[in-house]
């Protein structure tokens, strides 16, 4: 064999195992966020916190969307988004936990301190001096709010600020926060609502004013207990924002309809969509579908009241992790036994992470 095939089957075997080892680890993200949400559910129905929501279902998705959040990108989320803040290396286990407690020690809850519901997320703007801190070059959260889509307003102002930032000609005076406006807004939305006016709004506007803001909606099939038939005009947000759709020599908003549980199939879209985002300021919405919820809502309820025995079943079946663990043996990319020990490790870290919290 002469040195230039040796050389090409070396960088082929890297190839494989860097692609390997990125899989590996969303899988390993994903398993540790679900044993996060069902420890997070013990600990407030044994009383030890007084109420939790949590992001099980959604692991697959946002490790997905994670992948394309890069420095000086914004959030604006949220309450279900704790896999996409692990797998944005914005927050641990033990943080999450902490939270939960409401620990008012900012050292362990950094987010709100204890002072807000659990799953609230923020990272710093400023300094101790009120200075901007280098947001272009930092992953930014910024802090969520409880009311139904109230995020989305504030999604569009920063997105808007990329915009800005790449028309204004005061580009090196603000170079700490703003890298030519290649910055995108990634906002997260329940199906349930994007009833609500300012989901609507916001949306118009974005198409409007063509401004770099990726939204994706978790769609689960239910507004806590109401199917999204009663409550979501034609049964899908995607369709009812057709007339959105960006055309030639019109403004609007470019659409996709992903499956939550469809790893490869979501990764392959979001590379180039969110690019085309970040390109050209074209907003886009993300309809995530077949989304499930395994606890249900939140801990103040379950499921199994309003859910048909079908329903539950087909949520079982098609459990995002499940499916990816069944998509990482089909294409021998691990065997049982080190995915096992993958879910073994991510069941023990979250009990260790609860026990210092």
């Amino acid at each position: 064999m002469d040195t230039n095939a040796a050389d090409a089957i070396f960088q082929e075997k890297v190839s494989f195992d860097k692609f390997r080892e990125e899989i590996l680890k969303d899988y390993r993200v994903g398993c540790e966020s679900r044993q996060t949400s069902l420890l997070g559910r013990k600990e407030v129905l044994t009383g030890k916190a007084k109420f939790g929501i949590f992001g099980d279902g959604k692991e697959v998705a946002q490790v997905a969307m994670a992948k394309f959040f890069k420095p000086g990108d914004f959030r604006a989320g949220y309450y279900r988004d704790q896999t996409f803040m692990l797998a944005s290396g914005l927050s641990n286990i033990e943080q999450f936990f902490s939270q939960l407690y409401a620990d008012p020690d900012v050292n362990n809850d950094p987010f709100s301190a204890g002072r807000q519901m659990n799953s609230h997320f923020a990272t710093k703007f400023v300094d101790e001096n009120g200075e901007w801190l280098d947001l272009a070059n930092k992953k930014n959260v910024s802090s969520d709010v409880a009311p139904t889509a109230g995020q989305m307003p504030r999604a569009l102002g920063l997105a808007y600020a990329s915009k800005f930032f790449r028309n204004s000609d005061l580009a090196d005076e603000f170079k700490h926060l703003s890298n030519n406006g290649n910055e995108i807004c990634f906002c997260t939305i329940g199906d349930a609502a994007t009833s609500e006016g300012h989901f609507w709004e916001t949306m118009n506007a974005a198409g409007v004013l063509q401004v770099p803001l990726a939204v994706f909606v978790w769609d689960d099939g239910y507004g806590i207990s109401v199917p999204k038939k009663y409550q979501t005009i034609k049964s899908s947000i995607s369709t009812a924002l057709n007339g959105f759709q960006k055309e030639n020599d019109t403004n609007g908003i470019n659409i996709y309809k992903l499956k939550g549980w469809d790893y490869a199939g979501m990764c392959e879209v979001l590379e180039h969509a969110i690019q085309d985002i970040r390109d050209t300021h074209i907003p886009a919405l993300f309809h995530i579908e077949e989304i499930t919820q395994p606890q249900g809502h939140s801990t103040s309820g379950s499921h199994e009241r309003y859910k048909e025995y079908e329903r539950l079943l087909w949520e079982k079946e098609w459990d995002c992790l499940k499916k990816m663990k069944e998509w990482i043996l089909e294409n021998a990319l691990a065997d049982e036994d080190e995915l096992e020990d993958i879910e073994i490790n991510a069941k023990e870290l979250a009990k260790h992470s609860r026990q210092n919290a």
